[in-house]
């Protein structure tokens, strides 16, 4: 399972490229609902996997460590033009990055759990295993803002 885990990750990657490629000339379009334009999502993306690879090295370091929550539409809006272009390279490198340790894990480690926000305890492997749906998600939010 956890080989899967980490392929998804990898073609993760691959996705937000692919999706900055297609949508390029539409990064900053406002869509009709009011929602996150292209870009924006792009930069939660980066902003996300921040919060994974410090949680992913806490939980790791940590018995019982507890998520700090954030506020996503907050940071959104700290600068709403940021430059897909470096939010791609840092979830690029952060996912890289998180997958050299993910990959290093022992099944034990793999196992290990954290309290999300609500209270929820979650593995490891199953926090990653989230986290990449949530890319999935993102961008598909990021197709119906910039088309």
């Amino acid at each position: 399972m956890a080989i899967e885990i980490f392929e998804q990750c990898r073609a993760d990657i691959a996705e937000v490229e692919r999706f900055a490629s297609v949508f390029s000339l539409s990064m900053g379009k406002k869509p009709s609902d009011g929602g996150w334009t292209a870009s924006q999502c792009l930069a939660h993306l980066a902003d996300a996997e921040i919060s994974l690879a410090l949680r992913l090295r806490m939980m790791l370091t940590s018995d019982g460590y507890k998520f700090s929550s954030w506020d996503e539409d907050a940071f959104a809006v700290i600068k709403e033009d940021r430059d897909p272009r470096i939010s791609i390279e840092t979830f690029k490198s952060l996912r890289l990055g998180n997958i050299e340790i993910l990959q290093s894990l022992s099944e034990k480690d793999l196992a290990r759990t954290g309290a999300r926000p609500n209270g929820e305890q979650i593995t490891i492997i199953d926090y990653v295993s989230r986290m990449s749906s949530h890319v999935r998600a993102h961008l598909e939010q990021g197709v119906r803002a910039a088309q």
